[in-house]
């Protein structure tokens, strides 16, 4: 039996990144942490560097996050849990700025830069979507204008970054393609 890399094969996440597009987003980041934490802790930390920047920059903050466990450390040691994260609010001036001051005083190393929406932020943030080693967290979604598809299956065979083997796979009840009805 031949197995394949969930990093190459993983439509949830090529379907959740085409989602992700359809938000304005003003940062994208990842933050590791100075000491090791568990995922529980993670996850605590994570909420209260949200909450924080939301006092700092004095407007509600949206997220989109997910915790990886597996080793990075945003060019330094390796650090085993840590966030690739999205994020907007309306009070976005300096907010990369204002972000990564903020996780590298309370919590470790981050890079956290203004988002892209033409890069590939929103795929790699969900990479390990339905993954053992994924987490996804988010908050504060319903205060965003969403302006992407509809059609989650549609956006994918048309994006350029999924792959052309991915194009037309779905996975889980929840992402079906189906005949358009007849008409009567």
């Amino acid at each position: 039996m031949r197995t394949q890399n969930l990093m190459t094969y993983n439509p949830m996440a090529q379907h959740m990144g085409s989602w992700l597009l359809g938000y304005n987003w003003n940062i994208y980041g990842t933050g590791t942490y100075a000491n090791p934490v568990s995922v529980s802790y993670a996850e605590i930390l994570m909420k209260r560097f949200m909450e924080r920047l939301d006092r700092k920059l004095g407007a509600p903050v949206s997220y989109f996050a997910a915790l990886e466990r597996r080793t990075s450390g945003c060019g330094l040691s390796p650090i085993a849990a840590h966030w690739h994260f999205l994020a907007a609010c309306p009070r976005s001036e300096g907010m990369a700025r204002i972000a990564e001051e903020l996780w590298e005083e309370k919590f470790g190393n981050a890079k956290i830069v203004p988002y892209d929406k033409v890069g590939n932020a929103a795929f790699y943030v969900c990479k390990l979507a339905n993954h053992p080693n994924g987490l996804i967290q988010f908050n504060k979604l319903e205060q965003l204008a969403y302006d992407g598809p509809s059609d989650l299956l549609a956006a994918a065979a048309a994006n350029p970054y999924v792959s052309e083997h991915l194009k037309g796979k779905v996975f889980g009840e929840y992402l079906v393609a189906r005949e358009a009805e007849a008409a009567s």
